[in-house]
């Protein structure tokens, strides 16, 4: 190999600077291996011996021209990045309504879209023929038969609530004028001469 292209070792400097690369083989991969140039002769003259064959047996194969039928428009990657952004732009503007019309009709969408509605639907019906047999049933029961399901006790329970009630504001109300009196220093004897 050549010295010249090659970091010199000297004083084991690429052991301390770069110890991975030192422990690298140093043998160049691209090389041939000794027996290349012995096998190519006998390799060359093996393919030579196919064409033959292949012309005895299908002369007319040989016979087509060998060339590549496909090209590439001229300026055609010049002119690319103008094509692909002129197609971004036209898909961008299809409207909005179309794309939420087509996803309506795809059936992943499609599907639990109608059986909601459904669901939703009976579910109305339903509550409201409830609530119109619930109306029906409390129309037909008649005013004694309300008073028939109230418990007597509970009648005088609230009855003596809002007495006890309508006690303590009274009761509030006194104090209050006594509160008043007390803190103005106001007779009694005062108040019965000026009424």
């Amino acid at each position: 190999m050549n010295d010249d292209h090659n970091i010199s070792n000297e004083d084991n400097d690429l052991k301390g600077m770069a110890p991975k690369l030192s422990k690298l083989s140093t043998n160049n991969p691209f090389n041939p291996s000794e027996s290349y140039f012995d096998s190519f002769t006998s390799k060359l003259q093996n393919r030579i011996d196919d064409e033959e064959e292949i012309k005895a047996l299908a002369p007319t194969l040989l016979s087509i021209d060998k060339y590549n039928p496909f090209e590439v428009p001229k300026d055609y990657f010049e002119e690319l990045p103008t094509i692909v952004q002129e197609r971004v732009v036209e898909s961008k503007k299809r409207s909005a309504g179309l794309e939420w019309l087509i996803l309506l009709f795809r059936p992943r969408f499609a599907v639990p879209l109608v059986v909601t509605v459904f669901i939703a639907i009976a579910g109305i019906k339903y509550f409201n023929n409830n609530k119109i047999k619930n109306i029906e049933v409390a129309e037909e029961l008649s005013l004694e038969d309300n008073l028939y399901y109230i418990n007597e006790s509970e009648i005088l329970e609230h009855l003596t609530a809002d007495a006890s009630i309508e006690n303590e504001s009274v009761s509030e109300d006194d104090s209050g004028i006594e509160d008043y009196l007390l803190d103005n220093n106001i007779d009694e004897s005062h108040l019965s001469n000026e009424l």
